[in-house]
This record gives C-alpha cells, sequence and structure tokens, in this order.
C-alpha cells in the first residue's frame, strides 16, 4: 500500500511541475507581448509631443536661411563632425566681423567730426607770425608794384623793401602784443608802411653796391642773421635804415587797434 503511494505521488508530482511550468512560461510570455504593446504606445506618446526632427531650419547671422543638419549630433561621424564645426566656426567669425564692422563705422563718424571740428579751428584761428609776415609782405609788394612812385625801384629792391616792413611788423605786434584780424592788418600796412618802405628804397640804393648785396640785404631782413652781411655793409645800412625806422616808430606810437 505504502508502495502504491509512493508511485502514485511520483507520477502526479512531476505533471503538476510540467503544468506548472507550462503556465508560467505562457503567463511569462503574454506579459512580455504587453511590455512591448505598452512602449510602443509610449513611443508613439513621446513622438506626439517632441518633434521627430530636431535640426530644423535656422537663419544665419546675415539673414540667409540655413538647411537643416542631415546627421544627428549622437551619430556623427568624424568628417560631419568636422563640417559641424567650422560652420560653427563660420557663424562666429561672421557676428565677430560685425561687431568690428559696426566699431569702424563709429571710428570713422568720430574720425570725420574731429576733421570738420580742425577745418573750422584752421578756419577762425588767427594766423601764426611766420603767416602773418609773409601776408604783409605780399600785400605790400602789391601795393608798391601798383604805385606810380614806386617805379624807379627795381623788383629787387622792392623785395628787400618788403622784407624790410615784414620784419618791422614783426617787431611792432610782438612788443605790442597784438593779435589782428585780417582786416586790421591789412589797414596798418596800408597806412604805415608804404612810406618806410620807400624810405628803406632810397636807403638800399645807397647802401647796397649790386644786386648781389641787395639780394644779402633782402636775407638779413627776412632771417636777421648778421653774419650774412659783411661789418661794411652791414653799418653802411644800418646808417640808412636808422632815420627810416624812427620815423616809423614814431608814427606807429600813436598807433590804435580798430574796436
Amino acid at each position: 500500500m505504502q508502495t502504491k503511494k509512493i508511485i502514485i505521488l511520483s507520477i502526479i508530482i512531476p505533471l503538476i511541475l510540467i503544468l506548472l511550468s507550462g503556465g508560467g512560461y505562457l503567463a511569462y510570455n503574454e506579459l512580455q507581448g504587453q511590455h512591448a504593446d505598452n512602449l510602443k504606445d509610449l513611443e508613439k506618446f513621446g513622438f506626439s509631443v517632441i518633434p521627430l526632427n530636431t535640426h530644423s531650419e535656422t537663419t544665419g547671422a546675415l539673414g540667409a536661411k540655413q538647411l537643416p543638419a542631415t546627421f544627428a549630433e549622437k551619430k556623427t561621424t568624424p568628417t560631419q563632425k568636422v563640417i559641424k564645426g567650422l560652420m560653427d566656426d563660420n557663424e562666429q567669425l561672421i557676428a565677430e566681423q560685425e561687431v568690428l564692422q559696426a566699431q569702424i563705422s563709429s571710428l570713422k563718424a568720430e574720425i570725420n567730426a574731429l576733421q570738420e571740428y580742425k577745418k573750422l579751428n584752421e578756419h577762425f584761428a588767427p594766423l601764426t607770425i611766420t603767416e602773418e609776415v609773409a601776408a604783409v609782405e605780399q600785400q605790400l609788394k602789391k601795393l608798391l608794384i601798383d604805385m606810380p612812385d614806386a617805379r624807379r625801384f627795381s623788383n629787387l629792391q622792392i623785395e628787400a623793401m618788403s622784407a624790410s616792413a615784414g620784419n618791422e611788423y614783426k617787431k611792432f605786434i610782438g612788443g605790442k602784443r597784438l593779435i589782428l584780424s585780417d582786416i586790421e592788418r591789412e589797414a596798418l600796412v596800408k597806412d604805415y608802411m608804404p612810406a618806410f618802405s620807400f624810405c628803406v628804397g632810397d636807403g638800399i640804393d645807397i647802401a647796397a653796391n649790386s644786386p648781389r648785396e641787395e639780394r644779402l640785404i633782402t636775407t638779413f631782413f627776412r632771417k636777421q642773421d648778421s653774419s650774412i652781411l659783411s661789418s661794411s655793409l652791414k653799418t653802411d645800412l644800418d646808417t640808412v635804415i636808422k632815420p627810416c625806422q624812427t620815423a616809423l616808430y614814431a608814427r606807429l606810437s600813436d598807433y590804435d587797434t580798430p574796436m
């Protein structure tokens, strides 16, 4: 009897285990299928929320439309990575170029403003003393050439007479610390310098014995360098010029700058 029970159990237990195993396997397969279906549903939901193509069309720094990338960042090849890096560098360079161009335009505007300011100052700024003396000589030469009484003087003598007047003008405005306008300067030259120049011209005619000495006297008046003249010529020139200077200074003593 005991032996029969053992035999029956040995047959029934394996059958039960086989049935349980088969049922578990079928249940496992069913669960796996359900899990796969759930993953598909979840994937569809994700695609509906997040666009499938994350590389959309963009606008470049210069306003040009750029096509989307044809490769994903995580799946790019080394060549594609190099190309993408170059594209990024190009965009950065374009942006930097725009900044530099804006700075250049700003600097150009500042330079133009400074140039206009300089021109305005130069227009209204007084002449330098060298420019003033040159203007005096030029004006006086024109006055003398137009005067019938000055026809007795040669062009070289008129040059020396004008240079002498320019030197005296320089000493006068320097001593008085005057800053004259163009109109005031022209009036002073017209009113005071012709008589002085005639006196100097007559003196040069006496002191100079040749055109060469007349040229030396002209250079002396402009540079005020005594070494240019010989001692004898310098003595003769001082003798004839001194009375001319005395008369000019006497007349200029009552000079009043026009208001």
